[in-house]
């Protein structure tokens, strides 16, 4: 089998180029199943919004995040937007986007931002996005504020609040320690609930909040399921490309083989004196 191998020496290029495109090929069809999955849970479920941080975010809404956010939080949020007005230099390039800055400021996300960033303030975003979520709920549904203050020791009751009010209003002049109390209500609350619900929920606050702002989330949808959709095809064709160039590489190579195999026995047989054929049966030959 040794000697047999060393025919394969003059097509090692070939073979290596084979054995690094099978590989690729496997990592590709590995991949496709995974791109199918964000086109579910991201495209159809989630509309397409990948990120529980708004790309825009009206500033009304804001301010009623940062309550929930400690200093640091709300510091780091603040750095990764920007707010944009009517007498912004570009106002008049993001109306077109956001109509709703017609009539209200909002906060944009700077191009810049790194991912290190987004990952420092999606938690926070997150949270804060559901919990406000969940007050607005609740002052709508007096029996929803009822069930939220059960088990709750923050000492501010939902349910009396007189109708009328602004409870974010309220909660950003309450004291930073009843604040902090009532935060750390909030987050225990969320710590029976998974980071991933709680991104999920986030995304469909976001997903309102884009209505809000009058943008196209049906447009912004099918944008991102034609992306992956795009690259899934690109990684069909290059899967598709690897499997046929492996199976010339390996024809070519089998064909090689055997040439030079067959070529070396024939010249071999040749050099055989008479009574060395004699000793062979035809068949053996």
């Amino acid at each position: 089998m040794l000697r047999i191998s060393r025919y394969l020496k003059p097509y090692m290029f070939m073979f290596v180029l084979s054995v690094i495109l099978l590989f690729v090929q496997a990592n590709l069809d590995l991949a496709l199943p995974d791109y199918l999955s964000q086109i579910v849970n991201v495209g159809i479920q989630q509309g397409g919004i990948e990120s529980p941080v708004p790309e825009a975010i009206r500033k009304s809404q804001m301010d009623k995040l940062l309550v929930f956010m400690s200093e640091d939080e709300a510091t780091a949020v603040l750095d990764a937007y920007t707010l944009v007005d009517e007498i912004h230099p570009d106002f008049d390039q993001w109306v077109e986007t956001y109509p709703t800055l017609a009539e209200e400021a909002i906060y944009i996300l700077n191009e810049d931002v790194d991912q290190a960033t987004l990952d420092q303030i999606t938690q926070p975003m997150a949270e804060a996005l559901v919990a406000v979520a969940a007050i607005e709920q609740a002052l709508a549904n007096p029996e929803a504020a009822a069930q939220m203050n059960s088990g709750s020791d923050s000492g501010f009751d939902l349910s009396r609040i007189p109708p009328g009010v602004d409870l974010f209003t309220v909660l950003g002049q309450l004291p930073a320690a009843q604040r902090e109390q009532i935060g750390g209500s909030i987050n225990e609350r969320f710590a029976n609930m998974g980071g991933a619900m709680i991104n999920q929920m986030a995304i469909v606050q976001v997903k309102a909040e884009y209505e809000a702002l009058g943008m196209d989330v049906g447009q912004l949808q099918n944008r991102y399921v034609l992306r992956v959709g795009g690259i899934m095809l690109l990684i069909t064709l290059l899967s598709v490309t690897a499997t046929i160039i492996v199976g010339y590489l390996s024809a070519k190579i089998a064909a090689g083989i055997g040439r030079d195999l067959r070529s070396d026995i024939f010249r071999k047989v040749e050099s055989f004196s008479n009574a060395e054929f004699d000793k062979f049966s035809t068949a053996s030959l």
